[in-house]
């Protein structure tokens, strides 16, 4: 018999057999928690990759971003109008957006920050009735 130890994550309670991982993994736990708080306050995309370290390549159209922006994504719903919203930020930096653009009702999906569309104010939302 041996004596084994592990250290665990106190969020997730995922073991790992070094320290660095689990601290690694609390890290991107409060990222993810601490970056969508911001989106939800309405803090821009160029604030949120300087306070949570992302490393995003923003362009200067897309510093400005909020959750309150929308985007056209054709191909997801063959939508010509900005029906799409960011809904979160994954914990890896990848963008949830959703909204509902077309007769097969509620869609979103992950998407890199970099793939992000023009943006629209949220005056021009559209949602399928």
């Amino acid at each position: 018999m041996e004596e084994v130890t592990a250290y665990k994550c106190s969020i997730c309670k995922h073991t790992y057999d070094r320290e660095i991982n689990a601290l690694e993994c609390e890290f991107k736990h409060a990222r993810y928690n601490y970056a969508n708080a911001l989106l939800n306050k309405g803090y821009n995309l160029n604030i949120i990759k300087y306070w949570c370290g992302f490393n995003w390549s923003l362009t200067k159209e897309q510093d400005d971003i909020t959750k309150d922006n929308c985007f056209i994504i054709r191909h997801w719903q063959c939508c010509e109008k900005p029906a799409y919203q960011i809904v979160r930020i994954e914990e890896d930096g990848n963008l949830y957006v959703s909204g509902k653009g077309g007769w097969g009702g509620w869609y979103g999906n992950e998407m890199d920050v970099s793939k992000l569309p023009k943006p629209h104010p949220k005056e021009e939302l559209f949602s399928y009735k």
